[in-house]
């Protein structure tokens, strides 16, 4: 009876291995499945109610962009308000020089927000979109009473906020808080973009109560052209994470070594 060869280690010369990027594809099929359930939901009656909670989350991060910019750049934030109807108002103390980054914060703030959620899902570790609701709950957590004090509504959601976040990452399984992550970083990528298109739409009807607005009473440009400039960087840092984030989970079967 002859004896099997015991492995070497070494490749025989043309022999082609195979390897698949399993966590990869998992990644890209949540991203396919993320979008379609938003897509689908806009087509659904009555969908905005449950949404309510995702678009004062989106609210949440817009306004955190105004004021993380204002901290930045050496100034304080003294109130930040989440209004019923999905809109919030912050009050930033800063010099004028940095009010055009503040004022920007916001929009693509959540374009940039929604973009590091997409990013943060290429990582290659089992737990990562636990990590993520985490961090969520916990910056939700401890930024309502810091900055939303002043408003009952804004602090009772943050807080609220906060903890279903934590809940998630406590209890859901491993796929489904990877599911909620992903989830979450298409809405606030597709609300940054959605928002922008309503802000031009308001700019151009010559509304004064915005963002574009203030762009327009601190530096003289239009305000439809802060608006438009806003959505189409908010755009490309869209374009840019897709980009990156299919790169990085893209299928790596037929890697051919000799």
């Amino acid at each position: 009876m002859t004896a099997a060869p015991k492995p070497t280690g070494k490749r025989s010369p043309g022999i082609t291995s195979y390897t698949t990027n399993f966590q990869g594809v998992k990644s890209r099929q949540l991203l396919i499945f993320a979008t379609l359930i938003t897509v689908i939901l806009n087509f659904v009656p009555y969908a905005e109610f449950l949404l309510y909670p995702i678009r004062l989350f989106v609210t949440f991060v817009h306004e955190s962009g105004h004021a993380l910019a204002a901290i930045a750049t050496g100034g304080d934030v003294m109130s930040v308000r989440i209004n019923p109807d999905g809109s919030g108002l912050t009050i930033t103390r800063q010099s004028p020089f940095w009010a055009w980054l503040t004022l920007s914060g916001g929009y693509l703030g959540t374009a940039i927000f929604g973009a590091v959620l997409l990013l943060v899902g290429t990582r290659n570790r089992a737990n990562a979109g636990r990590i993520t609701l985490l961090v969520m709950g916990v910056f939700l957590l401890l930024i309502a009473p810091l900055w939303g004090w002043r408003d009952g509504f804004t602090l009772i959601t943050g807080l609220g906020l906060g903890a279903v976040l934590l809940a998630m990452a406590k209890f859901l399984p491993l796929k489904g808080a990877d599911f909620a992550a992903t989830f979450l970083a298409v809405q606030c990528s597709l609300n940054a973009l959605l928002d922008l298109k309503i802000l031009i739409h308001l700019t151009a009807m010559g509304s004064a109560h915005n963002d574009a607005a203030s762009m327009q009473q601190h530096y003289g440009l239009p305000a439809i052209f802060w608006a438009v400039t806003w959505g189409l960087m908010a755009a490309g840092v869209l374009a840019v994470s897709l980009r990156f984030y299919w790169r990085a989970t893209q299928d790596r079967g037929a890697i051919m070594r000799a």
